[in-house]
């Protein structure tokens, strides 16, 4: 959030995260994993837990180098698995006031229990 408010419409810290996972690997030697945990086997599989997280931030370099910059900076991993891609994304004619009986506010349902 330092380096970019992951705006999306009216709304920030906007992202999409997935149900657990696992992702797994198999270190080669000298990497990170063979230094520096005693006793792992270059060669043998790991498996660690995941979720994917999915951002989406305007098109222009600068604001993509300084994501990529934090995020590479705050990750755990020396090298995590990022994927970029170019996407078409929604944008609504945002109307707060909406009588579309398909909106939450609308339909009787509300929001969704919030879970965080």
């Amino acid at each position: 959030m330092e380096v970019h408010p992951l705006s999306f419409g009216r709304y920030q810290r906007n992202a999409s995260i997935s149900a657990l996972g696992k992702e797994t690997s198999q270190p080669e030697p000298g990497s990170t994993t063979t230094t520096h945990v005693g006793g792992f086997e270059a060669g043998s599989t790991e498996t660690y837990p995941m979720v994917e997280l999915k951002i989406s931030i305007e098109r222009d370099l600068s604001v993509l180098e300084a994501v990529m910059d934090a995020i590479l900076h705050v990750h755990h991993y020396e090298e995590p698995v990022i994927f970029l891609r170019e996407d078409w994304a929604s944008r609504a004619a945002y109307n707060p006031g909406s009588d579309n009986p398909n909106r939450w506010w609308n339909n009787g349902r509300g929001l969704p229990d919030r879970i965080a």
